[in-house]
């Protein structure tokens, strides 16, 4: 997953990439005033253990909203950490985890 945790990590994201309006639109609108890392999924990132981020303690699920082309997994810490998962919406997405973002996906 590439991090982006100031406006100098837009950098490593080209251009051309179809997530990077969403990604930069997120990182001048969140990292200035909250505490929070955005994450981009790439391919090989599919076997990530999100589940069990949303499952963990201390970590809760806010919603996902689609923009774009994007799923935006938001997930806070109870120490008020947030974090934003960007996921495209690709073929490479795997059933389990397209399933479970879809269940979850604020309408």
């Amino acid at each position: 997953m590439l991090r982006f945790t100031s406006t100098a990590d837009l950098l490593r994201l080209q251009q051309t990439d179809p997530a990077q309006p969403v990604i930069t639109r997120l990182v001048h609108g969140l990292i200035k005033t909250d505490p929070v890392t955005i994450a981009l999924m790439q391919p090989g990132d599919i076997d990530h253990p999100l589940a069990e981020l949303c499952n963990a303690e201390d970590v809760s699920l806010e919603g996902i909203v689609q923009q774009q082309g994007m799923y935006l997994i938001v997930l806070q810490t109870d120490y008020g950490y947030g974090l934003v998962i960007v996921v495209p919406n690709a073929e490479w997405l795997g059933c389990d985890l397209r399933r479970c973002i879809e269940q979850n996906l604020y309408n």
